[in-house]
């Protein structure tokens, strides 16, 4: 009896043992998925905004290429209004110039948009500062967009 009750311990203990040594792992893993979820989310959000800008940028009707341009930063102001749906990258147009691009080029509209990852206050940033040695750029976001332009010019 006594027997049993020793190995009724033994595998107690075990089992502890074992959870103790998966479970973190476990946890590592789900905030993986949940980090990489909120990444694609944030990609997905504006690759449809440099998308949709370059669609509507491609079909702009204008006289001469001051009315474009001009028509083209109605477009981007429109667009750099949207938000993020969630706080893992900085994507702010209005203040960084560079940050959202939609220019004419070789019949082609490119819209060039740049997303940096938030090091303020998100988890995901400081981890890979950590391990990177503050070398987190690598995560940044760099979307360029091309489109064929209807060169729809009034004046030709």
């Amino acid at each position: 009896m006594d027997r049993e009750r020793g190995n009724d311990m033994r595998q107690r203990a075990q089992v502890i043992v074992e959870f103790a040594l998966i479970f973190p792992l476990f946890l590592l893993l789900v905030f993986g998925i949940f980090y990489f979820g909120s990444i694609f989310s944030d990609y997905m959000t504006l690759n449809t905004i440099a998308r949709n800008s370059a669609r509507e940028a491609a079909v702009v009707t204008y006289k001469d290429d001051s009315e474009r341009d001009t028509k083209y930063a109605e477009i981007r102001a429109r667009y750099a209004k949207m938000t993020l749906p969630l706080d893992i990258y900085t994507w702010n147009p209005t203040s960084d110039a560079n940050a959202f691009i939609i220019q004419h080029k070789d019949h082609n509209v490119i819209v060039t948009i740049d997303a940096k990852m938030n090091k303020n206050g998100s988890m995901l940033a400081t981890i890979v500062d950590g391990f990177s040695g503050d070398k987190s750029d690598a995560l940044d976001l760099n979307i360029t967009y091309t489109m064929y332009s209807e060169d729809n010019n009034t004046q030709q």
